[in-house]
């Protein structure tokens, strides 16, 4: 990646409702990343969730996605499992899949009013699905040396793109009990129209909450 890094990372630990973790503050010319681990020395092999800023839900509870209950679960497991690495990259700007958080209500007004899915709203409104570049989160983890890595994540397109940037990777499906039925059909849209690792789960969930 052209784009360098301004200075190094600005490294604290801070103590969380989850342990004592190890915050990494990345600057870039036009954005800051946080990088937060278990460990203050990082070594292969890597458990890693790379997650996108979601405000409505990590912020205010929305019920629309499970978003920041896939954040505290992995937040959770760094601070319990104290034998193994962990690494969480978290994209502050990456909101609504990359079109920033006005756009992102705009969607879901859209979704409320015509009654569409999340993937039909985007189109609706002239958004690609997916806005979200990854390259600073190699970087991340090329600053890091990290070469073996557990991918906690349903996203067919963040495995791919650590497969052909080289990594070697496994795949941890990650999915915890969404919040509302919102979430869940939510979520079996991702799965139906993304790809996403978790329909059969997903479909069991909603038949189960359909009884």
């Amino acid at each position: 990646m052209k784009e360098e890094i301004e200075n190094k990372p600005v490294i604290t630990k801070i103590p969380t409702i989850y342990g004592d973790l190890w915050f990494f503050g990345f600057k870039f010319e036009d954005e800051e990343i946080v990088a937060i681990s278990n460990k203050r020395k990082i070594k292969n092999p890597i458990n890693l969730r790379i997650h996108s800023c979601c405000f409505t839900s990590e912020i205010f509870g929305s019920l629309k996605c499970d978003c920041v209950q896939q954040l505290n679960q992995f937040m959770k497991l760094m601070g319990e499992d104290k034998k193994n690495n962990y690494l969480l990259i978290y994209f502050l700007n990456h909101e609504g899949r990359g079109i920033g958080l006005l756009n992102k209500l705009k969607v879901y007004e859209v979704q409320r009013k015509l009654k569409l899915d999340t993937y039909e709203a985007n189109k609706y409104l002239g958004f690609d699905y997916d806005h979200r570049n990854f390259d600073k989160a190699i970087y991340i983890l090329n600053y890091f040396k990290i070469e073996e890595i557990t991918i906690f994540s349903n996203n067919p397109q963040k495995v791919k793109i650590l497969k052909e940037r080289g990594f070697n990777i496994s795949i941890k499906k990650f999915l915890v009990r969404p919040p509302s039925t919102y979430a869940l059909h939510y979520l079996m849209t991702k799965a139906e129209r993304g790809g996403h690792f978790i329909k059969e789960e997903i479909r069991k969930l909603i038949e189960k909450n359909m009884k």
